[in-house]
């Protein structure tokens, strides 16, 4: 009876490590699959534009100053370029930066003045992975306007890599 036993406990020894391969190769396997991606899925937003904001003071007839951080109407056309946009009651916007050059101009048509913006900076490809290739960064070096209504072109965030922080501020005086 022992030596029947013995096959017995054999038997099952090598049944439950047989499974026991199984199970593992089974493990392996899932793990593998989980963890492969198609090359075409890019699930990270590659868009880059400079996000600009508004500051005036404007004196009313009443002598009294009057602090406003929006456009009413607003009018942008990039100089070289398609990039453009239009809006009214806006309190900033996204405008995209060449990646060809270093200095990107807009025509901005706002309060029934025309003003030109330039933007000095500098283009960098950044590789992102095999799915989502290359995305174009920027680091803003100088900003100015040509209108006298400009008082200046504040750099608040030189560094421009998504869409969803401020990077320049253009502060009037009427």
């Amino acid at each position: 009876m022992t030596q029947e036993k013995g096959a017995k406990t054999y038997h099952f020894r090598l049944w439950k490590m047989k499974h026991i391969r199984l199970y593992s190769l089974f493990l392996v396997l899932c793990s593998l699959f989980a963890a492969c991606e198609p090359d075409t899925a890019c699930h990270q937003e590659l868009g880059t534009a400079v996000q600009i904001t508004l500051s005036a003071d404007s004196v009313t007839s009443a002598g009294d100053t009057v602090h406003y951080t929006q456009w009413d109407s607003i009018t942008v056309v990039g100089i070289g370029s398609d990039i453009g946009m239009q809006g009214k009651g806006i309190k900033g916007m996204g405008l995209e930066l060449r990646p060809d050059t270093n200095l990107t101009a807009y025509l901005m048509l706002y309060h029934n003045q025309i003003d030109t913006l330039f933007i000095q900076h500098t283009p960098r490809q950044q590789f992102i992975s095999l799915a989502c290739g290359c995305a174009v960064y920027h680091t803003i070096t100088a900003a100015w306007s040509s209108d006298s209504r400009v008082d200046s072109v504040s750099i608040i965030n030189a560094s421009v890599e998504s869409v969803a922080q401020d990077n320049l501020c253009i502060y009037l005086h009427e």
